[in-house]
């Protein structure tokens, strides 16, 4: 008896795994390049492509190299693609094609005459369905650097690492992954997929509700107001969680989730700059005030989804009788509060800003300007009133260089550093703390 139940438990599980395989993509590499001069290892590139679909557990790899059509020419193409779908059960196909190599020479710069060769090798997949329709094209060219000529150029490898990027480019521009599943309580969502299906902590997914036939209730009616952003948070081998970064979902309803790129985030503020001057010589009322507020309007990109930020800002101020125009990059982390709605983001970074002032005397040419540059950590407040708009506030605080050089021209042309008594401010110092508020943009 109980053998009997150890063989029914077996089975089970065979047709259970049978089950998994036969949900996933059917897909076959065809190579569709030749190679006269031995460059390349046909198999090893068609494998390299090979293992990134196996390794993102949504394909099964068919090899088709048996059949006639895997070599033909490109004017029965869909012939050759659908014969073989049709024979061996082929759902999708890549052609990969890799070009010859190509080598350009050039010679260093100076007085040297050793030549320097760099070698490029186009990599371009072309994948279609079983039917034949293209579905798109990627290109990558991959390139040796700069070598001496006495320097080999491992072309394989090249190409390999060609091959390498346009399959995992596949993986979100050509085959986005999808799946659907039931909406459970939020704000942390469960979901039945895990990284045995190629579900990785990070991802990112636009979702939206599937219709079930005609909503019978004002309950069905709101879970078809189900859409937004959702990414995953936690992965483990069968299930994982996720949380949205912008839209609404409603309990109980069913959605489908689709693979999409980093959703980014736009910003555009208006900022308060505390600061202290040291006014130049012999200036009296207003203009030898030692405190001044620079009004500052700033331009930020930067990443939206939870966890590791990226952000990026132009920026433009001014101060009587002074401009300024400058750069900051940071990153941090953006941490959600009560997501998709609130969320909180750090940052630690750099600027770098070009000031010009105004001159006092009638023999100098032109304004006088200077550079600074400063580190910088700063939290924002983020608030999203619809899925795709919203406003924020915060802080930033400066530690760096003062302007306290400033560099002028003379009529005659003479270059030189301004003297106190020549300029409205001898020094402008960083900003120790500045505030911010703006309207933002989710892109996705």
């Amino acid at each position: 008896m109980s053998v009997r139940i150890l063989l029914a438990v077996l089975f089970l599980f065979a047709q259970i795994a049978t089950a998994e395989e036969a949900l996933l993509s059917r897909i076959a590499v065809i190579p569709v390049f030749s190679d006269a001069m031995g460059n390349y290892d046909l198999e090893a590139l068609k494998t390299s492509a090979e293992e990134i679909f196996i390794q993102s557990g949504r394909f099964e790899i068919v090899d088709v190299s048996a059949h006639p059509g895997y070599m033909g020419v490109p004017d029965d193409q869909n012939l050759r693609l659908r014969s073989i779908a049709a024979e061996l059960n082929v759902d999708l196909f890549m052609l990969l094609d890799v070009s010859s190599p190509h080598t350009e020479m050039s010679h260093s710069s100076g007085d040297s005459l050793f030549p320097s060769n760099t070698t490029s090798v186009d990599v371009t997949g072309r994948f279609y369905t079983s039917e034949g329709t293209l579905l798109g094209s990627i290109r990558e060219k991959k390139y040796s650097g700069n070598l001496s000529g006495s320097t080999s150029v491992d072309i394989e490898d090249l190409a390999n690492q060609g091959v390498i990027l346009v399959t995992e480019r596949s993986l979100s521009e050509i085959f986005p992954y999808e799946f659907t599943f039931l909406v459970s309580d939020g704000p942390i969502y469960a979901i039945p997929m895990g990284t045995e299906n190629g579900i990785e902590k990070g991802m990112v997914f636009s979702v939206v509700a599937l219709s079930q036939g005609i909503p019978r209730s004002a309950e069905e009616y709101s879970q078809l107001s189900s859409h937004g952003l959702f990414q995953i948070m936690s992965s483990r081998e069968n299930s994982g969680t996720g949380r949205l970064v912008a839209g609404r979902l409603v309990g109980g309803a069913r959605v489908i989730a689709v693979e999409n790129s980093t959703p980014g985030i736009l910003a555009l503020s208006y900022a308060v700059l505390p600061t202290e001057v040291i006014p130049g010589d012999n200036l009296g009322g207003e203009e030898a005030e030692t405190s001044r507020i620079s009004n500052q309007a700033e331009f930020t990109g930067g990443t939206g989804k939870w966890g590791l930020s990226l952000t990026g800002t132009l920026f433009s101020g001014v101060i009587p009788r002074m401009s300024s125009v400058g750069i900051r990059g940071e990153i941090g982390t953006r941490l959600p509060l009560s997501s998709p709605a609130l969320a909180l983001r750090f940052g630690i970074g750099f600027e770098a800003a070009y000031l010009t002032q105004n001159t006092r005397v009638d023999s100098i040419s032109s304004s006088a300007n200077t550079a600074t540059i400063a580190g910088t950590v700063s939290a924002n407040l983020e608030w999203m009133f619809s899925s795709r708009f919203g406003i924020h506030a915060g802080g930033m605080s400066r530690l760096g260089t003062s302007a306290d050089s400033w560099n002028i021209t003379e009529w005659t042309g003479y270059s030189r550093k301004a003297f106190p008594s020549e300029v409205y401010y001898a020094e402008i110092k960083q900003p120790p703390v500045s505030f911010s508020a703006g309207l933002t943009y989710m892109i996705y």
